[in-house]
Parts: C-alpha cells; sequence; structure tokens
C-alpha cells in the first residue's frame, strides 16, 4: 500500500537528506514509472519547450488524480517525470499514463515514452534504489531518491529490454483526469542577471562520498550564490499572470485540441478566473479560493516551488550573476578532475512555472525550470559526458 511513503517523516531542511539518517529502501514490489518526451531536444529547438514541459506537468497531476493526494513519490525533470508506484495502484496509473500518451500527442504533437519496471527486478540486476522525504512547504512534501536503479530503469526502458515495460495508448481502460493542472503565469525574469539550470550526477562508487560530494555542491552554492532567499529564481515582483500563450495551453491540455466550443469554453472559464486573481492582487482583495488567500497567491507558488530536487542527480534552478555561474562551473570542474561527479548546465535570462494544485485540499507543487531549454538541455550536456566514462 501507499502508506509507507505517507508515513515517513519528512525531513525540515533539503540539505540534511544528505547527511544524519539513512534513506530508507524502497520495498521490491514497488514500481518505477519514468516518462520522458521523445525528441524533445528537436521540440525545444523549435521553441516548443513549454510544452515539453506542459507534458510533464499533465503526467504529475494525472498519477496525483489516482492516488487521491500529492503525498506520494515522484521527481520532475523538465521533459518528463519519474513515479514510484505501489502495486494497488500499478494499473489505473498504468491507464492514466496511457491516455496522456495520446492526449499529449493529439494536444501537443509530441511523443511521449513512458516505462514501468518493477523495482524487484532491478534488485535482482544488483541496483539500489532508496528515497527520503523533504518537507518544502505546509502544502508540498519533495521526494527525494537515491542509489543507481534509476538510471538502470531508465536503460532498459529505452533499449526495449522487455516489451512489457512500455506503456501504450491502447491500454487505456479509464480517461486521465488533468483537473488541477494550470499554466498561467509568464516566465519570470532573473533578479540577478542569469538563470543556471544545473544537473550534478555524482559517480563515486561509494555511496557515502556521493552524498558528502552533493553536500560539498551544496555549500559551495550558498557561499557563493548567498542563502535560498538570493539565489531563488521566483520573487513576488517577478511573478506575473500571463495574458494569452500559456492560458491557451491549458486550455489544450484541458480540453485535447485549440479549437471547438469546449476549448473555447474552457479558455472563457481560465480567462475569467484570472482576472479575479489580477484584481484581488491589484488592489489587495482577499478573495478567497480554496486554501489561497488570492490577493497573496505569487507567494503561494514560491514557498511550494519545486526549484531543486534530487533523484540520483542534484537538479537545481538557481538565480544569480555571470560572476556566480563562473565560479561555480570552476568548482564542478575541479570536482570533476577529481572523479566526483559529471555535471551540465544550462543558462538562461528567466524562468517558467508549472502548476500541479490537488483539487479540494491544500497540497501542490510548482514546477521551476529555465527557459529556453533548462533541464532537458543541461541533460544533454551531462549525456555527452557520461558516454567518456
Amino acid at each position: 500500500m501507499d502508506d509507507f511513503y505517507k508515513n515517513l517523516k519528512p525531513s525540515p531542511e533539503f540539505q540534511n537528506l544528505f547527511y544524519g539518517e539513512e534513506p530508507t529502501k524502497v520495498p521490491d514490489d514497488w514500481f518505477v514509472l519514468i516518462t520522458d518526451i521523445v525528441g524533445s531536444t528537436k521540440a525545444i529547438e523549435e521553441g516548443r519547450y513549454k510544452d515539453v514541459n506542459t507534458a510533464g506537468g499533465l503526467t504529475a497531476i494525472a498519477v496525483a488524480n489516482v492516488y487521491g493526494h500529492m503525498d506520494f513519490p515522484f521527481v520532475f525533470g523538465g521533459d518528463g517525470v519519474t513515479f514510484l508506484l505501489p502495486v494497488n495502484l500499478l494499473f489505473p496509473i498504468r491507464s492514466a499514463i496511457a491516455d496522456t500518451i495520446a492526449q499529449v500527442r493529439s494536444a501537443f504533437g509530441l511523443e511521449m515514452r513512458a516505462g514501468i519496471v518493477p523495482v524487484q527486478e532491478l534488485y535482482r540486476a544488483g541496483a539500489d534504489l532508496f528515497l527520503s522525504k523533504f518537507r518544502a512547504s505546509a502544502h508540498y512534501v519533495q521526494c527525494s531518491l537515491f542509489g543507481d536503479a534509476l538510471s538502470l530503469a531508465e536503460t532498459w526502458i529505452k533499449e526495449g529490454k522487455d516489451e512489457s515495460y512500455l506503456v501504450r495508448e491502447n491500454e487505456k481502460i479509464f480517461p486521465a483526469d488533468f483537473t488541477g493542472f494550470t499554466c498561467r503565469w509568464k516566465d519570470i525574469p532573473s533578479e540577478r542577471g542569469e538563470i543556471v539550470s544545473l544537473i550534478v550526477k555524482p559517480i563515486h562508487p561509494d555511496f557515502d562520498v556521493c552524498k558528502k560530494t552533493i553536500t560539498r555542491v551544496l555549500n559551495f552554492i550558498r557561499s557563493e550564490y548567498g542563502e535560498e532567499g538570493d539565489y531563488h529564481p521566483l520573487r513576488v515582483s517577478n511573478i506575473e499572470l500571463d495574458s494569452g500563450p500559456y492560458l491557451r495551453k491549458e486550455a489544450i491540455a484541458r480540453i485535447g485540441k485549440p479549437s471547438g466550443i469546449r476549448f473555447y469554453l474552457a479558455l472563457t472559464q481560465i480567462w475569467l478566473e484570472r482576472t479575479v486573481v489580477a484584481i484581488a492582487m491589484q488592489f489587495g482583495i482577499p478573495f478567497r479560493s480554496g486554501h489561497y488567500s488570492l490577493n497573496h497567491l505569487k507567494e503561494y507558488q514560491i514557498l511550494s516551488a519545486d526549484f531543486r530536487k534530487y533523484d540520483g542527480t542534484l537538479k537545481m534552478v538557481i538565480d544569480g550573476s555571470k560572476h556566480n555561474r563562473e565560479s561555480l562551473v570552476s568548482f564542478l570542474n575541479q570536482l570533476e578532475l577529481e572523479g566526483l561527479i559529471r555535471y551540465g548546465n544550462f543558462v538562461s535570462n528567466r524562468s517558467l512555472m508549472t502548476c500541479v494544485l490537488k483539487v479540494n485540499s491544500s497540497e501542490e507543487v510548482h514546477f521551476v525550470d529555465g527557459a529556453d531549454g533548462g533541464f532537458a538541455m543541461a541533460a544533454k550536456v551531462l549525456k555527452e559526458k557520461l558516454k567518456l566514462l
């Protein structure tokens, strides 16, 4: 049952995950679900990175709506999401993902690949998989994943080791539920000049050395960039409601196509809701929607922002100066020379945000990525380095 994860005590600090208490081993009767967009680099080069990002958000809310809550293990990676699934939810989630594959193709013309691998098979192959929890805010508990099982599962899925691992569109039994997916904010400009999307993969064979290495990276970022509030990619002063393109993407995601009466009705509803929020924020009117006080909506986005995470790689979106980034790159290059890591990074002048809210609940997460490629482009750099190992 999924109570295994719900009953784990979350850490109050992200950095605490890398020292002190050991992470918990994932039960061998669970499953790993990995989704990603095939040809995401080409889509990004065509200026469609928000579509790629949106596809990841849709898988997250589709799975959340099967779980019935958001306290389950998942990590967003830009062009895809990694989930852990208990056996009792395997088939309804498989159906939801099958329909999501179809919806992503219909709505955005993107090919989504998804595969589900038994944890037991990964253990039999000698891989390890552990997890921890971090309370990012009162509304969001984040999962962190450790071990080499995820990279092995990804390899098996991409190489087609077992056709039964792949999720196919024709496995749909019930339609996916995307209720709670929203996409109503403009790209957020950098406060300090650059937005860095960073992926750091520790490669030392010793697990404790890897954790200490990530602690070194986090300590350096703090010493170079300042405290979390200094390098956080979201600022109240820079967050603005979108006035068109992203609202249409939400309507497309909800309806499945960019035309027809249902699409325009959905778009009209989104516009009306956006107008109410804009009025509340501009005039400080404490309208309420669920647990939200709409005049403080920007603050909620920052509180539950998913701008740093760990899934065997440290993924962060960092706001800083060119000098900060050059110092960071120099430090990471030294760690590469020491044989401790490989890394990839991508620089933009703004970040973007995709939101997943659990309806009738205070649970939420706001996925943050660098614009123009973000994590997907950083991952491309990292993969090229890993080929040389």
